[in-house]
């Protein structure tokens, strides 16, 4: 029996692969005009715009079981984080890189930052949110000062929202691999990973599933499409954000590393992105990208990110703004993926809404849809 995945996003992908590897003959239906979904870059003046701030982390196991970094020139960022103060500017990194940094910090105390190791280590209770359960775990002041902030830009949304089994992981993947980008934007990620399947159809809406009758099916849309596919009602909550590219002189930003604060601000990070891939802006030029989870107007956007960087607005030129709806699948405490993607008959589905709501995530919730599929 032939198969058809509907949807080019990293779900998608993942599932058409693991079939075609099975020997199973598969076809890729994609209603845009390029894969990849969220993971997709636009080229526009000489600047390169992923479609809201993303960074690849190397160390994701899908990504490791693909073998797909040594494919994209992978440049990367980093591991130390900017924190904006009420106080002022201070920096923190990976203490196995930089322990002086670490132990100096005025960010939390020595047994605040001790602590984030004993959450990681400890069994998870999912049954309460990542917020109580690091803080339960004596993170204080860490916990406000950097934690807070940078995790909120990593799920985007607030932590008191977000299951702490899932959380914990999240952060032990941060610590478990390098986050990074291509040379060429983030969607050369999907590119290579398209590269090698055989059959995709672009430009291919697909608007009902009978026309495969007598064929195994995998629905590996966004949640919204699924739903009416499939005709099921969707019981899952998900994340807006907002990322704002700015283009200002080079030379005004010599950071690579992301910003966040601690202070109050509608904003959850900036980051001097072509600091960190040169090839993201054009000579003469440096390309910041800065995200909220709140829509702003322009004005009140740059009069933040002016903030951020100590930087006159009046430097600041807008090159694009995108609005990413339903960025990220929010899974809440006690909630956990979809166990099965079964739907029904020969259909399942695929999407980081059953698994986590992560590059990963996608990936391996297309690759565990494609094995079921194989095994019924």
């Amino acid at each position: 029996m032939s198969s058809v995945v509907i949807g080019g996003g990293l779900a998608g992908l993942s599932a058409a692969l693991t079939l075609q590897e099975a020997g199973e003959s598969v076809e890729l239906f994609e209603a845009s005009d390029a894969v990849g979904g969220r993971v997709r870059s636009d080229f526009i003046d000489g600047y390169i715009l992923d479609r809201g701030f993303q960074l690849i982390n190397s160390g994701y196991p899908e990504l490791k079981r693909l073998g797909v970094i040594s494919e994209i020139d992978f440049c990367k960022a980093d591991r130390s984080i900017d924190v904006v103060t009420p106080f002022g500017l201070t920096s923190i990194g990976d203490p196995r890189l930089h322990p002086l940094q670490g132990l100096r910090s005025p960010l939390g105390s020595l047994a605040e930052k001790i602590a984030v190791l004993k959450f990681v280590g400890e069994k998870p209770n999912g049954a309460i949110s990542l917020r109580d359960a690091l803080l339960a775990s004596g993170t204080g002041d860490f916990y406000e000062n950097l934690l807070k902030p940078f995790l909120r830009g990593v799920v985007l949304t607030e932590l008191e929202n977000v299951d702490s089994a899932y959380g914990r992981d999240l952060i032990k993947s941060f610590i478990a691999g390098d986050s990074g980008l291509p040379s060429a934007g983030v969607g050369t990620l999907s590119e290579a990973i398209a590269a090698r399947i055989e059959t995709i159809h672009l430009n291919a809406p697909i608007d009902s599933l009978d026309q495969f009758a007598g064929k195994k099916v995998i629905v590996a849309t966004d949640a919204h499409t699924a739903a009416k596919l499939l005709n099921e009602k969707i019981d899952i909550s998900f994340t807006d954000s907002y990322t704002w590219y700015h283009a200002i002189p080079a030379g005004l930003i010599s950071s690579k590393r992301l910003r966040v604060t601690s202070a109050e601000s509608p904003l959850v990070n900036s980051i001097a992105v072509s600091n960190v891939v040169s090839q993201y802006a054009p000579e003469g030029k440096t390309l910041i990208s800065s995200t909220s989870l709140m829509s702003l107007s322009d004005e009140t956007a740059l009069s933040e990110i002016s903030k951020f960087w100590g930087i006159a607005p009046s430097e600041f030129e807008l090159v694009k703004r995108y609005e990413v709806r339903n960025s990220l699948p929010v899974f809440s405490p006690g909630r956990t993926g979809i166990a099965t993607a079964h739907v029904r008959g020969d259909i399942y589905r695929a999407g980081d809404y059953l698994t986590a709501g992560s590059q990963n995530g996608a990936l391996l919730s297309g690759r565990l849809a494609a094995l079921e599929s194989l095994t019924r």
